[in-house]
């Protein structure tokens, strides 16, 4: 095997992505036989949360885990034996209507699914306080989640307030809405497999339709619904920014949105800069491949390019005024909301302050003080809560990631062929798996993974992306990276699975 060879490199490349895939299958199945998950959950502390990213697997029945591990190898196999007769045959391409297909079987198994307990995250208190018998006492506005708590009460106050058993409970309005936000999600996620500068439609579709925070569109009883389909579409936007087909200032104002509905969301801020940054004029620079053209520039879909790749026509006062206009309208109309709700800036600054009870925003460096603080920042147990978040949510996405950016041959991309998309897919990637790594979960990374799980997003359209350039072989990317698409969705099916098994508070 010659791996100097464009066709030896993509062949080591592959064979490092099903190795990986190997690696994380032995896993699942070495967690099997581990005691079951103990019943209330574990604190960080405990031993039993070691695996806590790969417990689902241990709530699905052993025959469906024997059936897709076994499937698993037979089309891996499978693959490298067309690989070795030389007879490859790439599928044909996937076409819309199947992913829109695809997509509305995942909406209705949202709908006919949902989660079946209350134990992550504030669920519990969520689904009591907005349905609280009180009026005066009653959950409506949130500096947490602003936007996403007030529409949730207001639903249950039109619509479930008088209906009996619901009236005490707001988990009803949760398995209405998050639904809702998954077909928002699943439809960017389309308009996002028809972006060719990302990766073919069934790879780019089936990454992000394989996630483990797909849960959070079955009913699931939080606050991150709606911000993991905001979050999908403003990186949407964006893309269309960078490529001149969409105005800067409506990425902004998807962002904006977003912010408002989960302040977390803010991480993305360094990306839209990134954006803005793009858009301004700046002095052209010369394209070395095509000789002495220094200042020219070309028009894609809309959009006037430098040779270098940045937007022209737009000075820094005009991009100032599209990123800031649409953030200060939002902020303001939030803060106006809030204010009328009675719960506004003092609210903010005192009982509903960021950072949970202990108001302790960052993982602490060497000492915890706080029985809401679990570890110190450069701890094994933090680093191992990292890993599971990693391995629950998008067990195959950072793996891959690793593999194709450090062990791809690096060749000088061409001038202006991306515009922009591998910056700003690395810019928001790093920005949010920086803020999983020093924001302190208070209830701990397993109750808390749904804080973190939207770091995923940009993730894996990085993945996406960098798969397009590492693997440009068609039947070299399907070869690497569709064994470990079915992998990641057989671990998602697990997880929606042990979400949906009865399961209730120890008394």
């Amino acid at each position: 095997m010659d791996h100097q060879s464009p066709g030896g490199s993509c062949r080591r490349l592959v064979l490092g992505l099903h190795a990986l895939a190997l690696l994380l299958l032995a896993l699942h199945l070495y967690v099997r036989t581990l005691p079951p998950t103990p019943t209330p959950l574990p604190s960080p502390q405990d031993a039993e949360a070691a695996w806590w990213g790969l417990w689902p697997v241990t709530y699905a029945p052993g025959l469906a885990v024997a059936v897709g591990a076994t499937a698993w190898l037979i089309f891996a196999g499978w693959l490298w034996w067309m690989e070795w007769r030389g007879a490859r045959r790439i599928p044909p391409p996937c076409p819309l209507p199947w992913l829109a297909g695809i997509s509305l079987a995942l909406v209705t198994a949202s709908v006919l699914f949902p989660i079946a307990h209350t134990r992550w995250g504030d669920a519990y208190i969520l689904s009591k306080s907005i349905a609280w018998p009180d009026p005066a006492l009653r959950l409506t506005h949130s500096w947490q989640a602003p936007l996403d708590v007030y529409l949730h009460s207001r639903v249950w106050h039109w619509f479930f307030a008088g209906s009996g058993e619901a009236s005490g409970d707001a988990v009803p309005v949760y398995r209405l809405l998050s639904p809702l936000a998954g077909l928002l999600y699943l439809a960017v996620a389309l308009a996002l497999s028809r972006d060719r500068r990302l990766a073919p439609g069934w790879l780019t579709f089936g990454l992000l339709a394989s996630l483990g925070l797909l849960q959070l569109f079955f009913g699931y009883v939080e606050n991150y619904s709606f911000a993991a389909a905001g979050v999908l579409a403003y990186l949407w936007l964006g893309l269309r920014t960078l490529e001149g087909r969409s105005p800067l200032w409506l990425a902004s104002l998807a962002l904006a949105l977003t912010n408002a509905t989960h302040p977390s969301t803010v991480v993305l801020a360094p990306s839209l800069l990134y954006c803005g940054w793009r858009c301004m004029d700046g002095p052209p620079s010369g394209n070395p491949s095509s000789g002495n053209q220094k200042g020219l520039s070309h028009v894609s879909s809309g959009g006037t390019f430098t040779t270098r790749g940045r937007l022209a026509g737009r000075g820094w006062w005009t991009t100032f005024l599209a990123v800031a206009i649409p953030m200060a309208l939002v902020a303001t109309g939030t803060v106006l909301l809030m204010e009328w709700g009675g719960h506004g800036l003092a609210a903010l600054l005192t009982t509903d302050r960021p950072g949970g009870s202990d108001a302790r925003w960052f993982v602490p460096l060497w000492q915890t003080e706080t029985r809401w603080e679990h570890y110190t920042l450069f701890s094994w147990l933090h680093l191992r809560d990292w890993l599971n978040e990693q391995l629950l949510v998008a067990p195959v996405v950072m793996p891959a990631l690793a593999w194709l950016a450090l062990a791809a041959p690096h060749r000088r991309p061409k001038v202006g062929s991306t515009d922009g998309i591998l910056p700003f897919l690395l810019v928001a990637t790093v920005s949010y798996q920086l803020f999983t790594w020093v924001w302190n979960p208070d209830y701990g990374g397993q109750r808390d993974w749904d804080l973190f799980s939207l770091a995923a997003l940009p993730t894996a359209l990085l993945l996406a992306h960098l798969a397009q350039r590492r693997l440009p072989d068609p039947w070299y990317r399907w070869m690497g990276m569709a064994p470990l698409l079915f992998l990641q969705a057989l671990h998602t099916a697990a997880w929606i699975y042990q979400n949906t098994l009865p399961w209730a508070w120890p008394k």
